[in-house]
């Protein structure tokens, strides 16, 4: 039993470990519901909990559906329970790092910092390595989703140390979550080779590992940077693996960052219709979903593509939109950038006083903040309004002040609008010559970047055709892949079904066994001494009690013949006899040969025409032939003679054997029960019978490849015909 349990929890964990989790989850709940039936394996049963939670809690951040943090958290409360009834260190140690994951995915970063410490502090002090391995990944996770690279790298260098110190030779699991810190501590620090590098080994070894989560993260970290390096054809490559990945393991929090992601990369592609479309589908499709500082990042970045095609009427509701989730939730960076942003859709639409509220407002925030991002802009904004009010050396500063800022941090947008703003001033000034240098600057930077749009113009183009291409390879693939499955789950199907045919086929030979010998034998005996102890009473017996006597007989015999029919009617499909010609001529003279007496008896009236000849076997026709007339025989009406009569038919496809007799009839709504076993329309002291004989005369149709029907009306008589495909007959 317990070999059994821990073998489903294997499957479930591998199922877990590569993000399977409908399967994982599916396998889980059959280990726990197997798990109870085995109580004394108290360490399964905790197990099988906590991996519960772990699901749960998975599927909670794949989803970011919050009802999935209860379940999480009552499944590991319920570990903890057991663990508490035989206590283990590792299960202990696994319970706190669960919670303080839970936590995490929460939101709920104290909590979770406190659970990761107890784990830390626990595992020291039992000398669990692996534990402790873990601890400290747990706590970089941590720094890492509080946007702290340097306690991130802080904490991988003290795992790196461990790892190196402890288990000399890379172990591959710890070596992943090391690179895996590593990569996104450096993506946050913006060093990107050394994220490359850390990314690279982590996809060499979340493949190795089967870790699907961890192999989506190196994909998207390895675009980022291909990205960030104007490598945008590879960088598309893995955006879109990663998309996949995602996809197929329901991660759709990473859905919609990847989906931002390349919608980002398509804007630097100056592709902005497919830039709009990823934007607009993440807002359609997962806006419930998208935290606030996605949700402004994702509003400015649709603004500025807007307001960089010549649409600021369009713009303004996105850079509002933004600026006001930024201001509610105290996103002090976005606010600072979004009203950079309104400032110049302002000053572009020529509204130059409201404009200048907004640059002012943005201003101070970046001087008080000491932020960087979009300071450039709004440098540029309130020199441009400064020029606009004829404050010319004060709009020269912010220009300069602008460029200088522009070139840092590497945005050639706004340095070339810097040097023709520049430009403008020094000719608004009588300066003719820096005029005719910024002038000249501007053109040269501008020619550079129009090169480098006509370049990424082409490379967009490419990256759109090796798109479509694979799109028809995956629908090639998707189509082949159906087809093979639909084959696949066929064949699985025949197994399984021949399978049970085997079982079933078996199972019909142990009971003709068994009512041929085990259940005969102790009614012969009760038959049997039920007579003796008659014999031996009869002085002494009342006629009631002569009665009873007579009742446990009639029941012995009725038992007998049912016996008898169950065999006759489990062994129908046994015969391995090969189908052969057969007279069903003969066939019939030799089932009236054994319905002899029976005829006689009641002056039955029997007429046959011209019967084909067929493909079966003559013990089976003449055991169908025999049950029908039987039952033509026994269901008249009292004092009414039995009449019968047998015909063929050929038709092109079949031939058609008509059994008629004038008997009480079927009604409409029982013509489909009278072929089901046991099943009788009529007490027992009406007529006789089992309720077997139609059941195996349909078995022998099926057998041989044909139906029996019946066309009847109560009190009318009625018309069995047996139908055998001339395919299979061709005489």
């Amino acid at each position: 039993m317990s070999n059994q349990l821990h073998s489903l929890l294997d499957d479930s964990l591998n199922l877990f470990k590569g993000k399977q989790l409908k399967k994982a989850l599916t396998t889980a709940q059959i280990a726990l519901d197997f798990g109870n039936q085995a109580s004394a394996d108290v360490a399964g049963l905790a197990f099988a909990h906590l991996l519960l939670a772990c699901i749960y809690n998975t599927n909670a951040k794949y989803q970011i559906e919050p009802s999935f943090y209860p379940k999480a958290t009552y499944y590991l409360e319920k570990a903890r329970s057991l663990n508490q009834l035989r206590p283990s260190v590792e299960t202990t140690a696994n319970i706190l790092i669960a919670d303080g994951k839970i936590h995490l995915n929460k939101g709920q970063f104290e909590q979770s910092k406190q659970c990761f410490d107890a784990v830390l502090d626990y595992s020291q002090k039992h000398g669990l390595l692996d534990s402790i391995v873990n601890a400290y990944a747990c706590l970089g996770q941590h720094s890492l989703a509080m946007n702290d690279a340097a306690s991130t790298l802080a904490w991988a260098m003290e795992l790196e140390s461990l790892i190196k110190g402890q288990y000399g030779a890379a172990h591959a699991q710890h070596r992943a979550e090391l690179c895996h810190l590593y990569s996104q501590a450096y993506i946050l620090l913006q060093e990107y080779s050394k994220s490359l590098e850390h990314s690279q080994e982590l996809l060499q070894l979340s493949r190795q590992l089967g870790d699907a989560e961890k192999e989506v993260v190196a994909l998207r970290n390895i675009a980022v940077v291909c990205g960030v390096k104007s490598n945008y054809k590879i960088g598309m490559q893995y955006f879109l693996e990663a998309l996949d990945k995602c996809e197929a393991i329901g991660y759709r929090e990473m859905v919609v960052q990847v989906q931002i992601n390349i919608g980002t990369l398509y804007a630097h592609l100056f592709n902005y219709e497919e830039a709009i479309r990823r934007y607009e589908n993440v807002l359609t499709d997962h806006s419930e979903f998208l935290d606030v500082k996605t949700k402004t990042v994702v509003f400015n970045n649709l603004g500025n593509i807007y307001l960089t095609s010549d649409q600021p009427e369009t713009a303004i509701g996105y850079f509002e939109t933004a600026y006001q989730v930024a201001k509610d939730n105290d996103l002090l960076d976005l606010m600072a950038y979004s009203l950079a942003q309104l400032s110049r859709t302002k000053i572009a639409l020529n509204q130059f006083e409201p404009a200048t509220v907004d640059a002012s407002i943005a201003q101070q925030i970046f001087d008080e903040s000491g932020l960087v991002n979009g300071k450039q802009i709004n440098l540029l904004n309130l020199g441009r309004l400064a020029f606009e009010e004829n404050r010319n050396d004060a709009a020269a500063l912010l220009a300069q002040q602008a460029i200088e800022l522009a070139q840092h941090i590497k945005d050639d947008t706004a340095e070339i609008k810097g040097y023709k703003l520049l430009s403008k001033i020094y000719k608004k000034k009588g300066q003719y010559q820096e005029a005719l240098e910024c002038l000249e600057r501007y053109s040269k930077i501008q020619e550079e970047a129009a090169k480098v749009q006509k370049s990424r113009h082409t490379l967009d183009m490419e990256i759109r055709h090796a798109t479509r291409e694979k799109q028809k390879e995956i629908e090639l693939l998707t189509k082949e892949n159906e087809y093979q499955s639909q084959l696949l789950q066929k064949s699985e199907q025949i197994t399984r079904q021949n399978e049970e045919l085997v079982r079933v086929n078996d199972d019909l030979r142990q009971f003709a066994y068994i009512a041929s010998h085990d259940l005969k034998e102790p009614l012969r005996m009760i038959g049997s001494f039920t007579q003796v102890i008659e014999k031996l009473a009869k002085p002494h017996l009342s006629e009631k009690n002569h009665d009873y006597f007579r009742y446990v007989n009639e029941g012995v015999n009725r038992m007998n013949k049912l016996l008898d029919g169950l065999l006759r009617y489990s062994t129908v499909n046994q015969s391995q006899e090969v189908l052969a010609d057969v007279a069903l001529n003969d066939a019939f003279n030799l089932s009236m040969a054994n319905l002899k007496i029976r005829i006689l008896e009641t002056n039955a009236v029997v007429e046959r025409g011209e019967l084909p000849l067929v493909k079966g076997t003559q013990q089976l026709f003449v055991q169908l032939f025999q049950n029908l007339l039987s039952n033509a025989i026994k269901f008249v009406k009292p004092g009414t003679v039995p009449y019968i009569k047998v015909t063929s038919e050929l038709t092109p496809d079949a031939h058609i054997i008509h059994v008629a007799d004038n008997g009480i009839g079927v009604s409409e709504e029982n013509q489909a029960k009278i072929f089901e076993v046991f099943k009788r329309l009529h007490h027992q002291s009406e007529y006789e019978g089992t309720g077997i004989g139609l059941a195996i005369c349909q078995k022998i149709a099926k057998r041989l490849g044909g139906s029996l029907t019946v066309e009847s009306k109560l009190g009318l008589g009625a018309t069995f015909s047996l139908i055998l495909p001339k395919s299979n007959h061709d005489k």
